[in-house]
């Protein structure tokens, strides 16, 4: 009889989300696989007679899916000393596949260390790809055909347990709306670069761009004198230009011309914001396409956490922790929108430190570090630590105050703007979870991925024994 069977052994019901999706993945690779969800569908007489039977004569490999859970668990333990003596029975190579779903430790059980290690507690599509490397390798059979009962079985499991279902619900964006946009944008025209540039210097209260011999800011004055002159730099001409043109398309050959004026506003935004975190004292760290994420340090905020309202209800959110020895530290960066209306577009961002403050240099083993702890971190996560970040920035009252002029202020909600939908989706459990939310922190050119991996491979590798 052919070996042509992929057991799954595994703690049920803790890990039974982790390999339902494991089994429908093997499947759909053409494989034969079976857990006891599939295998025990009622009416038999002796499961575990069963059971012994198809690891006796039919399992080409045994896969066990090792959490804190699994031998915890009798039916586990005695699948694991069933298939060692199977393993050495029939004298077969690689029996047992080990797949580490969290940091259970290697040790856990006598002969664990020993066996083929695939860290799905990293990555888990990742982990797939190697284990379907080895399982060509060892040239495990597939059939021509997945039943189609077990597919159907599973995606009935999975239609009840999770996704979109019909219930009203609210959603939090990305998006800060800026409500009160200033009715009007100043261009501050000099003699010369040179003048518009001195008084560009000067300015430290409020934010202002320079384009040539113009100063464009929100603020309709702007100053004159400047430490070490004993003269003034008076503007030859102060053009007064309602903000609101910049929404509806006008023609013209003056300057300045609507695409400009557009570029101009998404340009003083951006100054606007990198001004405003910059004064409140938080440490940037500079992303590609001179972006920056700003971040807190650590003891920067007592006890390192921010109160915040939600629901009606007062919690609290950690922004810098502990990450083994080092720490991680949770930031964001904004773009300025337009569309569909006047926003600031967050995004957020991990950075790690050794001392609470230095990010690290190493952008490859930053990018390992994200993927790592960011895996964490699943919706509601990400959506408390930015409302707490958002909430650090306000004076108590819910509301965030960016000076733009001498008496002027952008008054921002602490809240992102929320839709509401009829629909919902209702999340897997936690430990059934893949890749929670794939975010990338930075555009990563072709170069910078060459010098990362020529900087992975000078450094010495971790738990290189504990992976394949």
């Amino acid at each position: 009889m052919e070996r042509d069977v992929l057991f799954i052994g595994h703690a049920n019901p803790e890990d039974n989300e982790f390999t339902l999706w494991l089994q429908a993945k093997l499947i759909s690779e053409g494989y034969q696989a079976q857990c006891d969800l599939s295998f025990l569908t009622g009416g038999e007489e002796d499961y575990w007679k069963s059971l012994q039977e198809l690891l006796d004569h039919r399992s080409a490999k045994y896969l066990l899916v090792l959490s804190k859970k699994s031998f915890t668990k009798q039916g586990v333990i005695d699948e694991w000393e069933q298939v060692k003596s199977i393993s050495k029975k029939y004298k077969l190579s690689d029996f047992i596949y080990i797949l580490k779903v969290d940091d259970v430790a290697f040790d856990v059980r006598i002969g664990v260390p020993t066996k083929n290690h695939f860290r799905f507690d990293d990555s888990w599509p990742k982990a797939l790809k190697q284990l379907l490397i080895k399982l060509h390798k060892d040239s495990v059979p597939k059939t021509q055909n997945a039943p189609l009962s077990i597919a159907t079985w599973i995606k009935n499991r999975y239609s009840t347990s999770a996704g979109v279902i019909k219930r009203k619900e609210t959603y939090f964006s990305n998006w800060l709306e800026i409500t009160d946009l200033p009715k009007h944008v100043y261009f501050h025209k000099y003699a010369n670069d040179s003048q518009a540039e001195t008084i560009e210097k000067s300015i430290t209260t409020f934010p202002v761009i320079r384009l040539d011999d113009y100063l464009i800011s929100f603020s309709k004055d702007v100053p004159t004198f400047v430490d070490g002159l004993d003269f003034e730099i008076i503007p030859k001409n102060t053009i007064s230009f309602p903000a609101g043109k910049a929404f509806t398309r006008y023609e013209s050959d003056e300057f300045p011309k609507y695409d400009d004026f557009r570029r101009l506003i998404v340009r003083l935004l951006r100054e606007i914001w990198f001004q405003f975190f910059t004064r409140r004292g938080l440490h940037l760290y500079e992303l590609s396409n001179r972006t920056y994420c700003f971040h807190y340090v650590k003891d920067q905020l007592e006890k390192d956490k921010v109160f915040f309202e939600y629901n009606s209800k007062s919690t609290y959110k950690q922004l810098v922790g502990e990450y083994g020895e080092t720490y991680w530290h949770y930031g964001i960066s904004a773009t300025a929108l337009l569309n569909p209306s006047p926003c600031f577009s967050l995004r957020a961002h991990l950075v790690f430190s050794d001392d609470g403050s230095t990010v690290w240099k190493n952008k490859s083993k930053l990018h390992r570090a994200r993927r790592s702890k960011g895996k964490s971190f699943f919706n509601k996560e990400w959506r408390s630590l930015m409302l707490a970040y958002l909430a650090s920035l306000s004076d108590g009252d819910n509301k965030i105050r960016i000076p733009i002029s001498e008496d002027g202020f952008l008054t921002l909600s602490t809240t992102p703007m929320q839709f509401e939908c009829e629909f919902g989706y209702e999340e897997p459990k936690t430990d059934g979870r893949i890749v929670p939310v794939d975010y990338v922190d930075e555009q990563i050119e072709e170069d910078e991925l060459n010098e990362f991996e020529e900087e992975q491979s000078e450094e010495p590798k971790e738990h290189e024994n504990e992976t394949i």
